[in-house]
């Protein structure tokens, strides 16, 4: 993964995963780049602690990720 071709959005969960839609602009995708317009999102691309709709918290968060695909084995 190049920071140069996916949105530089970075989930708080576990806070190591990019969103991985392509670029739109100012390095974000054209969701998170929205997000940041209506203030969703700080320029950092941190969520806004004053967004207080926990739905919509998750919508951001998630968005973009990729559903892990592994098979899950008993130990």
């Amino acid at each position: 993964m190049s920071a140069k071709t996916v949105c530089r959005y970075r989930s708080s969960v576990g806070g190591t995963k990019h969103c991985q839609d392509e670029l739109y602009s100012d390095g974000y995708c054209r969701f998170h780049f929205e997000c940041v317009q209506r203030g969703e999102l700080l320029p950092n691309g941190q969520i806004n602690e004053s967004l207080s709709d926990q739905n919509r918290r998750r919508t951001i968060n998630n968005h973009g990720q990729r559903p892990d695909d592994r098979v899950y084995r008993e130990p």
